[in-house]
This record gives structure tokens, sequence and C-alpha cells, in this order.
């Protein structure tokens, strides 16, 4: 098996939105929309950090980090899709 971790290129987009929903399709605390939310961050350039996990040629996991606001005005917090 030969895994490549590398930056999420454009033609990734289809299969991170594939594997974000397979990983979220039975977690209690997921609301369904985790594969928008990621496209969403990704359309307004807020992901700070997108890799995704190459396996044969096949995307098989993603994470990403963006920023987020807290509600005490501090800064230099970030959140993560996986």
């Amino acid at each position: 098996m030969n895994i490549t971790i590398r930056r999420e290129q454009e033609r990734d987009a289809s299969s991170i939105h594939r594997v974000t929903e397979a990983a979220f399709a039975t977690a209690e605390h997921a609301s369904g929309t985790e594969a928008q939310i990621v496209e969403a961050l990704r359309a307004a350039g807020a992901l700070t950090i997108s890799l995704v996990a190459e396996c044969n040629g096949e995307v098989i996991r993603h994470v990403a980090v963006s920023p987020v606001r807290m509600s005490d005005g501090s800064e230099g917090w970030f959140s993560h899709v996986s």
C-alpha cells in the first residue's frame, strides 16, 4: 500500500466531498452539511490547510483547517474538519 499525503488540488473537490460525507455519515454529532461546509470554506478562500491522503491514485482521507472567531475576541484559533 502506497499512501501519499499532499495538498488539495482543484481536481480533488468531488473526492473530498465523497470522503467527507462518508466520514460523517454515522457520527451522532453530524449535521449532514459537513461536505457543504468544506466547499463553502474552500470557495471563500478560508482553508488555511487542506490536505488529502491518496492511496493508489484515490483520495481516501481529507483534513482541513480554517481560522475561527472566538466570542471573546481572542485571535489565533483554528477549527478542523477531517
